[in-house]
């Protein structure tokens, strides 16, 4: 009930925010709503964090000031409503058609499932043990966002932390993890409801901006993605909202749109990336836009947009820190190292999800089916060649998408073996030996996956379309804009870094931001029926298939998972060593840790997380581990690339400590004692 009651207590502040600030539409005052939720979790955190009240008490005080607050406000500004009409109106236009229908159908119906995945099934996302999830119980055992010493990994201090202060909220605020993927799932809704504001403050109907915001929640990395604990789609939720603000052009929300950037700088560095397209956006509508949107900028970032750099200034004496989990992958403009990283990642956009092989037949022979079907209709009707040509090609592409993938692929591996680096996707390297078919993605996973195979065809065929259209002067300097957001971020991240697998993440902020474009692709009922049927089949072989959350696992239906086999179903050998941990430790106390950065590290928290776990030294941890009162020190055997862990285990055994093996995963040291004790 409490748990009920703070969360219920934020999201009525957010909304009265968003309906004080009089905005003229529903779509307008319902992102701004979201704003409002993200801003209250975030400052809350962040405010109370140096007095360590970050509990139920301090988030009820809190939230009893910032609802009376904004009640207040809300009241003050007239009691404002938007009108439903025009909502009431474009649903009964969507409904109008029945292929339109089916399709918000479809996808209401795929993210109910994504919801309920992420509510009842235990987190098994390996970055979310490594660090999104790990650095959320940390602060939430010390009341607190705060820098936890000798972290395992940068990334539990340096990486940008909005997203895991709104999991901090809800962490606290329910007493455990239940509520791990809700930040996610919230944004994704966010993006899929700006995607359509977007696309009608570009002058689309109705149906084809409805079926754009579909097609967008179809492709795979916003399925898999939805229901973890990750960040990509809190930070892609920001930009594209502020576009749709920018689109709308009214004073408040240009403000808001500068807000929204800043709030992606807070999240994730790389959304920064795209503000060059905001920056555009803004200049078509004026001066005044422009200087509006930079307040809304600043006060974003005094508010809590940089605070996580001003942390890391203040420990590390750089803005960005140290760069662990970064500056790995950072590159310099090169030849043809750029050109490498630019091919590799097209090649790695050619995803053919859960289609294959058989289905990429059988659509292929549809796809030339409706082509020759609907061409001939068209003729018929004398539309003339080209007409016929378009209509074709409209209805076919969606079934044509995997053969294009496959030839994408090939011609993508060819230019990088032309440059003395073969290509390497999700699957390998590309080579001769490896088929027609190359290291082509053919699995359902958030972090092998991209974004479907209609997806690296509309993602390539949109943007180039529309830049020949903008210089024919069919189409405006707005959509121009956001045509180029992928292109220049793929452009960036190929002169500024070096190849890696999980770039395709990334993306998923320019990705959002073409999606609006996507309404140009439903040029009728036709090509909406062809959309709504391969998108739904490649979603729902996605859901159902993906690879840490199987419907049909032989450990069961995922909502009916135990932790341990969650754990399993991500990572059998990190199972073992979990299981036997749980078995070793009593479930309170604290536990110390000597890990390696990819280190699971919140799972010694236990199913509970009564534990708290301490970070030591790798160099000299004995003492540090005397110094806190710990009995029990968890120590990783799975790191290859020092010796440092082993040594450490010597220094234990040396001091009397026992040695138990975990499941061959960890090494527990135990000084012997049977009770837990409080950290020190």
């Amino acid at each position: 009930m409490i748990a009920f009651l703070l969360i219920l207590a934020g999201a009525i502040a957010a909304v009265l925010v968003g309906l004080a600030l009089r905005l003229p539409s529903l779509v307008s005052t319902v992102l701004a709503s979201y704003l409002a939720w993200v801003v209250n979790l975030g400052l809350v955190t962040l405010v109370l964090s140096p007095f360590r009240q970050v509990d139920r008490g301090g988030l009820a005080v809190a939230e009893g000031i910032l609802l009376a607050g904004a009640f207040a406000a809300w009241w003050l500004r007239g009691r404002y409503f938007p009108s439903f009409a025009p909502a009431r109106a474009a649903l009964a236009e969507v409904a109008s058609s029945p292929w339109t229908l089916l399709f918000l159908i479809a996808v209401v119906a795929l993210l109910g499932y994504e919801l309920a995945l992420g509510l009842t099934m235990p987190s098994n996302n390996w970055d979310a043990y490594t660090y999104h999830l790990a650095r959320v119980a940390a602060w939430a055992h010390h009341g607190g966002v705060y820098w936890i010493p000798d972290a395992p990994t940068d990334r539990l201090n340096e990486f940008q932390p909005l997203a895991e202060q709104q999991i901090l909220f809800l962490f606290v605020a329910r007493g455990g993890d239940q509520l791990y993927a809700v930040p996610q799932f919230l944004a994704e809704l966010a993006i899929l409801l700006a995607v359509y504001g977007c696309s009608r403050r570009l002058g689309y109907n109705v149906r084809p901006s409805a079926s754009a915001a579909f097609l967008l929640a179809t492709f795979s990395l916003f399925v898999l993605e939805s229901s973890t604990a990750q960040n990509d789609l809190v930070a892609a939720s920001f930009p594209v909202i502020a576009a749709c603000f920018l689109l709308s052009g009214g004073p408040v929300e240009a403000a808001l749109a500068g807000a929204a950037a800043s709030l992606g700088l807070g999240a994730k560095l790389t959304t920064v990336v795209v503000w060059p397209v905001l920056a555009w956006l803004a200049v078509v509508r004026g001066r005044r836009t422009v200087w509006l949107a930079v307040a809304g900028v600043g006060v974003g970032l005094l508010a809590i947009g940089c605070w996580s750099y001003v942390l890391n200034l203040a420990h590390t004496g750089h803005v960005l820190g140290h760069g662990g989990g970064r500056v790995e992958y950072t590159g310099s403009p090169s030849y043809p190292g750029s050109l490498v990283t630019l091919f590799s990642t097209l090649y790695m956009l050619m995803d053919l999800s859960k289609v294959w092989p058989l289905p990429v037949a059988l659509l292929t022979v549809a796809g030339l089916l409706v082509a020759t079907v609907a061409g001939a209709r068209a003729w018929r009707r004398r539309h003339g060649a080209r007409d016929a040509a378009l209509e074709a090609t409209s209805v076919a592409l969606p079934f044509l998408a995997c053969a294009l993938v496959i030839v994408g692929g090939a011609i993508f591996a060819f230019l990088t073996r032309r440059l003395g680096a073969p290509v390497k996707g999700s699957g390998g390297s590309y080579s001769s030996e490896s088929g027609l078919f190359g290291g082509l993605n053919n699995t359902a996973d958030e972090d092998s996956s991209d974004f479907g195979p209609i997806g690296a065809v509309v993602l390539l065929a949109v943007p180039v379309t529309t830049v020949f259209a903008y210089f024919a002067r069919r189409v405006d300097s707005r959509q121009f804009a956001l045509a180029c957001a992928l292109p220049l971020f793929l452009v960036v991240l190929a002169l500024g870094s070096t190849f890696n697998v999980w770039l395709g993440r990334f993306l998923i902020v320019p990705v959002a931001l073409t999606a609006p474009l996507f309404a140009m692709l439903f040029r009728g009922s036709a090509a909406t029926a062809a959309y709504l049927a391969v998108g739904v089949l490649v979603a729902v072989l996605v859901v159902v298939g993906d690879r840490t959350k199987v419907l049909t696992s032989p450990l069961g239906a995922p909502w009916n998972l135990t932790r341990v086999e969650a754990v399993t179903a991500a990572q059998p050998p990190a199972a073992r060593g979990y299981a036997a941990l749980e078995r070793a430790l009593p479930s309170g106390g604290c536990v110390g840790a000597v890990l390696s950065s990819e280190d699971p590290s919140y799972l010694l928290g236990g199913p509970s997380f009564s534990r708290r776990v301490v970070y030591l030294p790798a160099n000299d941890p004995v003492p540090a581990a005397q110094r806190s009162g710990l009995r029990y020190v968890v120590i990783t055997r799975t790191e290859v690339r020092t010796d440092a862990q082993h040594a450490a285990v010597r220094r234990f055994a040396s001091q009397g400590w026992k040695i138990t093996d975990l499941g061959g995963f960890w090494w527990l040291a135990s000084a012997g004692s049977p009770a837990p004790t409080a950290c020190r």
